[in-house]
């Protein structure tokens, strides 16, 4: 309807009652004008208006909807009535002078049922993808969307993408900084009515300098506001470091973990869990917890499997979630990492070529039979539409363990940026609580010393 009258009065001068008024002027008539349709609408509104916004926040659209069944002029005063033959009036000077107007889209029971089709056919079937039982009883999609280290304005196409093929999962971070644009994207999809709120498992992660008792509520009401849901199906602690300097992490882990359970009673968020923590780390928190660890958030993939704790959070039914399932190709430079990639593997190369699938696809497999949720990132369609491709088929056993018994073990992304030579934690071993000696690397433990952690943003 016609509301963004005092913007574009702004941008031109307008003739109106055979007079030319200034700009100034005719902007605040238009204010004046917007302000009374607003009121007189607001009774006929059916449901909230959908917005989209850029990486700044600032509004670049909206559409408002409204429930006209039934009415007539009689449901409008003499004032009301004046109003809107004046914004009739605006509004076919606008077409005159071929300005740009808002579209009108009038559903009736006529058209409904197309329109409904219309929308349900940019979606295809979610049935298909597989889910696990956490041990609070709620499910989680096998396969989510990865949204780590796109670029602004990338992620909110790339989760309509990943929502309309058939995801039912979207991994978030506070650190990504992109939460607001997939908020976008929720609120579009909820809009088109094929896709509920239910029907998506959203996670989030807290940032380390909000581990604090006070700090965690209000960093998650600002994830909750730009994801605009109501609550998050799971919450994780996204690494065990806070910025301290000192021999123990402060605020303790085990401070901000009450912090959580406390969501958990309030309804904002239905489960909680931890990212990026060793198998002491994961016992520590069962010791004390109330609400046990529903997930684990680690790197596995065939060039750094972490059976040991695979096996350790299957015997105590806590599920575990695969991020950076293709050996995290992007992030080789952030980790001045050095040695083989996995997609380039000569044996995943292979298997790929003989199943006439990618190497992509065939690690997204491999991470599904080997006990994990996965979470592959893209913003590309057809990547994010062939990493979903991935259930009807099945790594043939000698394929399986092939890429189970690759010999190459590395951690990709590290804790470089984390250690202090006052600690908490001086080295990586410390950090993962790796006994001395372990014959595995982490990219960062060949000479490479301490990183310079100003390198990492923060909020």
């Amino acid at each position: 309807f016609f509301l963004r009258g005092a913007r574009a009065a702004q941008e031109s001068r307008v003739e109106a009652g055979g007079h030319n008024m200034s700009a100034a002027a005719e902007a605040e008539r238009m204010a004046q004008l917007g302000a009374e349709l607003n009121a007189c609408m607001a009774r006929f509104k059916s449901r909230e208006d959908h917005v989209t916004r850029d990486a700044s926040g600032k509004e670049k659209g909206r559409v408002r909807f409204f429930d006209f069944r039934g009415v007539d002029e009689n449901k409008f005063d003499a004032k009301e009535k004046a109003s809107i033959s004046e914004a009739v009036k605006v509004l076919r000077e606008r077409k005159q002078k071929g300005q740009h107007l808002p579209r009108i889209v009038k559903i009736t029971p006529q058209n409904m049922e197309s329109l409904i089709k219309k929308r349900a056919s940019r979606y295809a079937e979610a049935s298909e993808v597989p889910t696990a039982t956490l041990n609070n009883g709620r499910k989680i999609p096998l396969i989510g969307l990865g949204t780590w280290k796109s670029k602004p304005g990338e992620i909110k196409q790339a989760t309509l993408h990943a929502l309309r093929a058939g995801y039912r999962h979207v991994d978030c971070a506070e650190y990504y900084n992109n939460e607001h644009e997939i908020g976008e994207a929720l609120q579009t999809v909820f809009s088109e009515g094929v896709v509920k709120r239910e029907d998506v498992f959203l996670t989030s992660k807290l940032w380390n300098n909000h581990h604090s008792k006070e700090s965690v509520r209000p960093a998650v009401e600002k994830i909750l506001k730009n994801l605009r849901v109501s609550h998050l199906d799971l919450l994780l602690i996204h690494w065990p470091y806070t910025g301290n300097v000192g021999p123990t992490v402060q605020p303790t882990i085990r401070e901000t973990w009450q912090a959580m359970e406390a969501l958990v009673s309030e309804g904002l968020v239905h489960s909680i869990g931890v990212s990026n923590f060793s198998t002491k780390k994961v016992a520590d928190i069962i010791s004390y917890a109330q609400v046990p660890p529903s997930v684990v958030q680690v790197e596995i993939h065939p060039y750094w499997r972490q059976d040991d704790l695979l096996s350790f959070c299957g015997e105590r039914n806590i599920h575990v979630t695969a991020f950076s399932p293709l050996g995290s190709p992007d992030s080789s430079a952030m980790f001045q990492r050095k040695g083989p990639k996995l997609m380039d593997d000569p044996t995943l190369v292979s298997i790929a070529s003989s199943l006439n699938k990618s190497p992509a696809q065939c690690l997204i497999r491999w991470g599904l039979q080997h006990g994990t949720s996965i979470l592959p990132k893209s913003v590309n369609e057809g990547r994010i539409r062939s990493n979903l491709d991935v259930t009807s088929w099945e790594l043939p056993r000698a394929d399986y363990e092939a890429l189970c018994s690759l010999n190459f073990q590395q951690r990709m992304v590290t804790a470089r940026y984390w250690l202090n030579p006052k600690g908490p934690y001086k080295t990586e071993g410390e950090f993962w609580d790796e006994e001395p000696g372990a014959e595995t690397s982490s990219a960062n433990e060949v000479g490479m010393g301490y990183a310079d952690a100003s390198e990492v943003p923060t909020a």
